[in-house]
């Protein structure tokens, strides 16, 4: 899925040129107002653009499945801001010792070289707690990055994931604009019995340069309460609730980076659901790192929260 990347596609693409050759590369442009679509047409790699309006991460993602032909049986979810460095063919003769699975992710670097954590548990009270009070925690540590492991869940920038147990669980959750849908994708998977697996041997590089604007955390937290009325009570949220507001405001006292303590305040507002991101983002009049990006809870803000839907 790509939305105004031009910066970021060349790169991508040529990766995808050199080791996945092979594959069958589809790019999904949510309306993008600059050149991304043309170099993504231009580009040898890729054999089908779907050009569209902006829907969302997921949604678009299920798209562009869905355009595949019946004979692909993996399906590699990409971000237009990484680049693969591993051959996928490899890859793929590597997982399949998983037998049925339902999703790999492998080493996340940045452009630098240096280790990003990529793999987490699925948010619980206690895990919240330890994030708040910043414990040492296995996933945030290169200790969690030496072997290949069972995880809860890995991060939608890389997901590989057999399209037979993509379809059985009904794909992403469009009610997701941004944020949370690749949790939310692999909890239902791992009820359907497909493990989701960290690969240590194989490694790609992403971008990780500093992209916390404003809207994008209120969008990022509005998902988080939408996966938790989905899969938490509501006695659970509100803990989560709470054990987040401390460590927001922990960021005033401690900040770690100097965005922490200018983000705590919409922090604070969009965890206790009173703000909201404007969504899709070319709705917004005066930029996503303005206060014009959000909106109050009882205003239209864009797409609906996904209900609370047993699964």
């Amino acid at each position: 899925m790509t939305y105004n990347n031009a910066p970021d596609l060349p790169q991508c693409l040529d990766a995808l040129q050199s080791h996945a050759g092979e594959a069958w590369v589809v790019v999904r442009d949510c309306g993008s107002s600059d050149l991304t679509i043309e170099i993504a047409e231009r580009h040898p790699v890729v054999n089908q653009v779907l050009a569209g309006t902006n829907v969302g991460f997921g949604a678009a993602c299920n798209e562009a499945v869905d355009s595949l032909g019946p004979d692909v049986e993996m399906v590699l979810l990409l971000n237009p801001d990484t680049s693969i460095d591993c051959d996928l063919a490899d890859l793929l003769e590597y997982v399949a010792r998983f037998g049925e699975f339902g999703c790999v992710g492998i080493q996340q670097q940045s452009f630098d070289g240096d280790l990003v954590w990529s793999w987490d548990k699925f948010p619980t009270v206690p895990l919240e707690w330890q994030k708040a009070r910043k414990k040492p925690l296995l996933q945030r540590s290169p200790a969690g990055y030496t072997d290949d492991r069972r995880v809860d869940w890995n991060m939608g920038a890389f997901l590989l994931i057999p399209r037979a147990a993509f379809v059985l669980a009904g794909g992403f959750d469009k009610g997701f604009f941004l944020f949370y849908e690749e949790i939310d994708l692999q909890q239902r998977l791992a009820r359907l019995g497909r493990q989701t697996h960290y690969v240590n041997k194989f490694h790609y590089r992403h971008d990780r340069s500093d992209k916390a604007t404003l809207w994008r955390e209120v969008l990022r937290l509005n998902s988080r309460r939408a996966y938790d009325r989905k899969w938490l009570s509501r006695f659970e949220t509100l803990q989560c609730q709470v054990a987040q507001s401390y460590r927001w405001i922990q960021d005033v006292i401690r900040p770690q980076r100097d965005r922490d303590r200018r983000l705590v305040i919409p922090r604070l507002l969009a965890t206790w659901g009173l703000i909201r991101a404007v969504v899709p983002p070319e709705e917004i009049e005066g930029g996503v790192d303005s206060w014009s990006s959000v909106r109050p809870f009882w205003a239209e803000s864009g797409k609906p929260a996904p209900r609370n839907v047993a699964q």
